[in-house]
């Protein structure tokens, strides 16, 4: 069976907040309002689910784990499907696909994933912390999933709590073949709005593979 014109437009996007974040928090219900009013010059239908993950305020990461594999079971992963973290929520999007790779070598690979003042250690860290940055994911797994120009990880040059900017970009370029940017003043990237996470989801999406006539 083919699918409908109407079904291959779909894009679902589904966003993993950043530690203590909540699904109104930041820039995620501003980008949900951002890509309903593109997304008739996309030629797309979005719909944007921003997560309220168990426990935030200390994130583990077994609960972060089984919790999106309950709201994204693997038979329902597929090309439509993009995942948005920010900060601890990108590590939690790759647990969570190495794990499914590991367990349900049938899944499908998905849209792509945009991680958002992604890291892998920070500079003072708590014991909570410290849990994150030293639990072991398969990155080959995980990257199995992603389609190999489908992974973009946007960093801050004074991100507080990652002053290493520049080796946080080697990681995510050695471990899983990332397309980075690095932008300018971008601080943690906790404000109200942000165009360009919005249109780094777009270019995921395939709304700007080609270029936009004004």
């Amino acid at each position: 069976m083919h699918p409908t014109a109407t079904s291959s437009k779909n894009r679902e996007v589904f966003i993993v907040p950043r530690w203590a974040g909540a699904p109104h928090s930041d820039w995620y219900p501003w980008l949900s309002e951002q890509l309903q009013a593109v997304a008739a010059e996309d030629g797309l239908n979005y719909h944007v689910h921003a997560l309220d993950m168990p426990a935030w305020d200390l994130p583990v990461i077994e609960r972060a784990v089984d919790y999106l594999i309950e709201v994204l079971p693997p038979a329902k992963l597929g090309p439509h499907v993009f995942l948005v973290g920010h900060s601890v929520g990108c590590l939690a999007i790759l647990h969570y696909l190495a794990r499914v790779a590991e367990q349900h070598p049938e899944a499908s690979q998905i849209g792509g994933v945009l991680c958002v003042a992604g890291w892998f250690s920070v500079d003072s860290p708590w014991q909570d912390i410290l849990n994150w940055m030293h639990a072991p994911i398969n990155f080959e797994a995980a990257r199995r999933l992603i389609p190999e120009d489908k992974l973009t990880v946007l960093l801050s040059d004074d991100d507080p709590y990652t002053s290493g900017y520049q080796d946080n970009e080697r990681l995510w370029v050695e471990r899983l073949r990332s397309q980075v940017s690095i932008l300018a003043g971008r601080q943690h990237f906790s404000s109200q709005l942000d165009f360009d996470v919005r249109d780094a989801v777009r270019d995921l999406a395939g709304a700007l593979s080609a270029p936009l006539h004004p």
